[in-house]
């Protein structure tokens, strides 16, 4: 009986390269799938499967190191984003009831949002949802202020008010 081993140093031998490239090639290139990447490299289905979970080139393993890359590249942003900022500096319009001393409280409750997710733990995922969620919708929120000051929110209602209204049609 042969082992994933055995199998590993036929499969090297035939193709001329370590067995992560076969695999990487196989699997996330052209994204066979098991039966398929085990009759071609002749080895059992089973070895195909644990050669590439070792690689962790299955597909649910790529999307949760692929997830898992872009939740690090934006905490890293937001590290970066807010190296410099003073949490305790005071409010400018602190005191106003208007749409700066509101845009202004907006945007240090999304230097705080941010911050608290550069402090969340790996394993702490309801909470990254969920401050994740908090961080678009004050981002949306801002977006809509600076739109509104602009001129132009009152456009984008009237483009969608009039895409819904011929699009019923």
């Amino acid at each position: 009986m042969m082992t994933n081993k055995d199998y590993q140093e036929i499969v090297e031998k035939k193709y001329g390269k370590p067995l992560k490239e076969i695999m990487y090639e196989l699997c996330v290139i052209r994204d066979v799938v098991p039966w398929e990447g085990a009759s071609e490299l002749g080895v059992p289905k089973s070895t195909f499967l644990s050669w590439r979970n070792k690689f962790r080139f299955g597909p649910i393993q790529r999307r949760a190191d692929f997830a898992r890359q872009m939740r690090d590249n934006t905490i890293n942003e937001y590290k970066q984003e807010l190296e410099d900022i003073d949490f305790e500096r005071d409010f400018i319009y602190k005191d106003e009831k208007t749409i700066r001393g509101f845009k202004e409280i907006m945007e240090r409750l999304l230097e705080l949002e941010k911050y608290k997710r550069t402090l969340l733990d790996d394993e702490d995922a309801s909470s990254d949802i969920l401050i994740t969620m908090k961080i678009a919708t004050i981002e949306q929120t801002l977006n809509y202020l600076m739109e509104y000051e602009q001129g132009k929110l009152h456009e984008e209602f009237n483009r969608e008010r009039e895409r819904i209204h011929y699009g019923r049609k």
